[in-house]
């Protein structure tokens, strides 16, 4: 059994990502583990403070990790004001030894989102700290070496099967998708998911699929066949 890592900025960008690679991952019997390192808690015109906007939105991740048997672990960053530290390098590492993965899956680094772009370098900048005694982090290192996944697309996976779920997933966001038809001109933010995992289905012979790029670095290159 593998231990599956999906470390994302804020709620609901797992299932924007990869809930149906996730899915499959279940299916398949390994365990599902999710990270997020800020509360997402600037996603809102409407609702009155931060405070009350990280509470809806973590109540509506953890709705949408019961489809995943998956455990949540929330770094709770301030949204929109992540940057690279010494203590959240440390909260990111101690995630990782948390979840203790085979596999992580995260944003692409160079993503237009600086909460997305700065998870992702932190993600792959304590990467080789993992299972140092002396690195600074909260749980103790882990013998494993994670293989590191980016949203991109060199590999896709196949998630005809998934997809309904996955959707499923996105819309116990309700909160983020009434934000999101602010930048989607009025339209359903889950339409768009919906048309990108369409696209990817079309350039790589499926119906609906996700995409991802391999991190590579020495003694960490991620290999494509551990994808589902």
């Amino acid at each position: 059994m593998l231990n599956i890592l999906a470390l994302f900025a804020h709620p609901d960008d797992v299932e924007c990502i990869c809930a149906g690679t996730l899915l499959k991952y279940k299916k398949a019997g390994h365990k599902i583990y999710i990270a997020l390192t800020t509360s997402g808690n600037t996603g809102s015109n409407q609702i009155a403070s931060r405070e009350e906007i990280a509470s809806i939105r973590e109540s509506e991740m953890l709705e949408s990790a019961k489809y995943l048997d998956a455990e949540v672990m929330f770094l709770r960053y301030e949204d929109e004001s992540l940057f690279d530290t010494p203590e959240t390098r440390r909260s990111v590492l101690t995630a990782i030894r948390w979840a203790d993965p085979d596999v992580i899956f995260t944003h692409h680094p160079r993503d237009w989102s600086t909460d997305h772009n700065v998870t992702a370098k932190l993600v792959t900048e304590v990467l080789l700290s993992v299972g140092g005694n002396l690195h600074t982090a909260d749980l103790p290192p882990i013998a494993k070496k994670p293989q590191v996944f980016f949203e991109g697309t060199k590999a896709f996976v196949n998630i005809d099967n998934e997809m309904e779920t996955k959707m499923q997933m996105l819309r116990c966001h309700k909160s983020q998708i009434g934000w999101m038809e602010t930048f989607y001109d009025g339209k359903d933010f889950t339409e768009h998911i919906s048309a990108t995992a369409k696209m990817y289905g079309m350039w790589s012979g499926s119906t609906y699929a996700e995409g991802f790029d391999a991190h590579k670095v020495l003694g960490y290159c991620a290999d494509y066949r551990v994808l589902p």
